[in-house]
């Protein structure tokens, strides 16, 4: 299971990008690609699936599934065929978001419109967010028709980014929200507390 649970610290790194769709009360189904990037590098690339209060994030051999309908959090591991359950709070989730919606957290107190641009394919307005701490980063609104999401983050010297790619529009296949049958369900290391 070695291979399998640094991929899992992987993902549960990002689970915040997923996390804040369910703060959003946003009612968009889609699926998209999520890629990531550090000092030029590619770090992550991950593929994105949401509808009304169930999501989904997936790398090669793993996937995140949030169910806020039934306050869980699985963790599914498609090598070793396991699965590991979470409670998910959405209290927690408010609080660990990243700004990636359309409306800043609570701490953002400066949003300042750049301009208007294409971000791979997709219209979207170009802010300036600066937080209570003074830090700031770009975010992009998309605003085209039927996306009303956040398409893209960051750093302002560009050192780092994450941008949503080939969103598709539409419901995805309801088994991606579901734990593949014949899977084992195992326990939850303690280092990852007990719920998002």
């Amino acid at each position: 299971m070695g291979k399998s649970v640094k991929k899992m610290i992987t993902l549960l790194t990002c689970l915040m990008v997923v996390l804040m769709f369910a703060t959003t009360g946003s009612a968009m189904s889609f699926s998209a690609e999520i890629v990531s990037s550090d000092d030029g590098k590619t770090i992550n690339k991950q593929k994105m699936y949401m509808t009304n209060n169930k999501m989904r994030t997936e790398m090669s051999e793993m996937a995140n599934i949030v169910r806020m309908d039934k306050k869980l959090v699985w963790i599914v591991m498609f090598e070793d065929k396991m699965y590991m359950e979470q409670p998910f709070n959405p209290v927690n989730a408010k609080d660990n978001r990243q700004d990636m919606d359309a409306e800043p957290p609570a701490d953002d107190v400066e949003k300042v419109f750049i301009l208007r641009e294409t971000i791979n394919g997709y219209a979207a307005d170009k802010y300036r967010v600066t937080t209570k701490d003074k830090n700031s980063h770009y975010i992009w609104i998309s605003s085209d028709p039927g996306i009303t999401m956040q398409v893209k983050t960051a750093a302002i010297d560009g050192s780092w980014w994450q941008e949503f790619r080939n969103i598709s529009l539409g419901e995805p296949d309801p088994a991606l929200f579901e734990v593949p049958a014949g899977f084992e369900k195992m326990s939850m290391p303690a280092m990852f507390g007990h719920g998002y």
